[in-house]
C-alpha cells in the first residue's frame, strides 16, 4: 500500500505502537487547532466506550484505526487522515462496549501538514491560546 502522504517519521511513529498489539483498535481523537498547526490524540483502546456517531474507519498494516470525528464540521479535518491510511468499511460492532479502555495515549502533532515528535514543541503547542473543542 502506497500512502498520499510520505511521511517516514508518522509512519516509523505508528508502526512502533502496533509493533506490541496490545490492543483491539487504535481510536483518533481531534483535540485544538492554531492555524495550520493542528494536534490529535491517539489512543490505544480495547472496548468502544465512547465513540460519536460520526467516524471514519481505516486499516493499517492490519491494524483497525478509528478516527472519531464527532460533531466536526470542517472538510480538512473530516478528511484529515484519509492520505495516510487506507479506508476500510470493517464493521465495528464486534467491539466490546465498556469503560476504562485507554490502555495508553499520545499526542500527534502536526505542524503545517509535518509530523512533530518533538514532546517540547508538542507542550509549548498545547499550552498555545488558541481555538480547542
Amino acid at each position: 500500500m502506497q500512502y498520499a502522504k510520505k511521511d517516514v517519521g508518522f509512519y516509523n511513529y505508528i508502526d512502533k505502537i502496533i509493533k506490541d498489539r496490545k490492543f483491539k483498535f487504535l481510536e483518533i481523537s481531534y483535540v485544538k487547532r492554531c492555524g495550520n498547526d493542528i494536534i490529535f490524540s491517539l489512543s490505544e483502546m480495547n472496548y468502544n466506550d465512547n465513540l460519536s456517531d460520526q467516524y471514519k474507519v481505516y486499516d493499517y498494516k492490519g491494524t483497525l484505526i478509528i478516527y472519531d470525528v464527532g460533531d466536526e464540521k470542517d472538510k480538512n479535518l473530516i478528511g484529515f487522515f484519509d492520505a495516510f491510511f487506507k479506508k476500510s468499511n470493517r464493521d465495528i460492532s464486534f467491539l466490546p462496549k465498556g469503560r476504562q479502555s485507554i490502555i495508553n495515549a499520545t499526542a500527534m502533532y502536526f505542524k503545517s501538514d509535518k509530523f512533530i515528535t518533538d514532546k517540547y514543541q508538542i507542550r509549548y503547542f498545547m499550552e498555545k491560546d488558541c481555538e480547542t473543542k
